[in-house]
């Protein structure tokens, strides 16, 4: 599969619209099956960012690639700013439910 940053962004706007339904965890979304792809990291973004490094061989890492870089800086979705983190460490799906849509907006807001 082709995986365009606009594919990218499709494929994590639909994991983590699924994630703030359901308070799950990303390895439980019935998509990776769909799509039947292995992706690194179980991220689209990580994905894409890994397979332009790979690609152009320059001297951007993998995160520089991500559409989060351009909202976040270098740290990416590990920036504090970023839900994504708080996602991470929630321990219910209530508290996950919350981050994922927190993390979605982001997201949506990378198009």
């Amino acid at each position: 599969m082709k995986l365009t940053r606009k594919k990218a962004i499709e494929l994590c706007i639909e994991l983590w619209t699924w994630l703030a339904k359901t308070g799950k965890s990303k390895y439980d979304w019935p998509g990776w099956e769909t799509y039947g792809y292995f992706i690194e990291n179980d991220c689209w973004f990580c994905e894409y960012g890994s397979r332009q490094e790979k690609r152009y061989l320059s001297n951007k890492t993998c995160c520089e690639y991500c559409p989060l870089f351009a909202t976040f800086g270098e740290n990416g979705c590990y920036n504090p700013e970023c839900a994504y983190k708080k996602w991470d460490f929630a321990q219910t799906p209530r508290t996950r439910k919350k981050y994922a849509k927190l993390f979605l907006e982001q997201i949506k807001k990378c198009k």
